[in-house]
C-alpha cells in the first residue's frame, strides 16, 4: 500500500513537472520575468523544466508580446537572443523483486519416467534513469513600437498572443 502510494506519488509530480507552467517566476523558480531597460527596451526571461527547449522559447514570446500590448505598443523586435540549457540529474529509480517457484524435472528411461519437484528462489534489481528533463532559460532583449511594423523581423504583440496563449493553457 506504501509503495503504491510513492509510485502515484511519483508519477504525478514529474507529471506535473515536465510541463512548463506559464506563470510569473517567484524567486528564481520556473515562469517569467522581465527587466526594463528603457522606456520602450526591455528583457524577458522565461525558465522552464521541460523536455522541449522550444516551449521555454514560445513562453518568452508570449511574455514579450503581452508586456508589449500592457506598455502600450503594438510590435516588437527581438534584438537579442540567448537559450541555457542544463541537464538535470535526478537520482535513478530502482526496484527489487523476489520470486519463489518450483522446478519440474522429468527424466525417462527405456521403461519408467521419473519426475522430480525442487524450489527455486529468484531475486532481481533493475535500476534506470529515463529522465531526460532539462531545465532551460531563454533570454530575449526586446525592443518595443508602434503602428505599422517595421520589417519580417518584427513580431505583431497581438498576433503572438493569438498563436501561442492556447499553448500557455494546457
Amino acid at each position: 500500500m506504501k509503495t503504491t502510494l510513492l509510485i502515484m506519488s511519483i508519477l504525478i509530480l514529474v507529471g506535473c513537472a515536465s510541463k512548463p507552467d506559464y506563470r510569473p517566476a517567484n524567486k528564481g523558480s520556473t515562469g517569467y520575468s522581465e527587466q526594463k531597460i528603457s522606456d520602450d527596451r526591455y528583457r524577458v526571461e522565461f525558465k522552464s523544466v521541460s523536455n522541449s527547449v522550444a516551449d521555454a522559447g514560445d513562453y518568452a514570446l508570449l511574455r514579450a508580446a503581452e508586456l508589449t500590448q500592457a506598455q502600450g505598443y503594438d510590435w516588437f523586435v527581438v534584438t537579442n537572443k540567448e537559450t541555457f540549457v542544463e541537464s538535470k540529474s535526478h537520482a535513478p529509480t530502482s526496484s527489487v523483486s523476489a520470486t519463489r517457484g518450483q522446478q519440474v524435472e522429468r527424466s525417462c528411461g527405456l521403461l519408467t519416467c521419473e519426475t522430480r519437484t525442487r524450489p527455486v528462489n529468484e531475486m532481481g534489481v533493475q535500476i534506470s534513469n529515463h529522465d531526460s528533463r532539462k531545465e532551460v532559460h531563454t533570454l530575449l532583449d526586446i525592443k518595443m513600437g508602434k503602428g505599422i511594423k517595421p520589417n519580417d523581423n518584427s513580431y505583431s504583440a497581438q498576433d503572438v498572443i493569438d498563436n501561442l496563449s492556447a499553448k500557455a493553457k494546457k
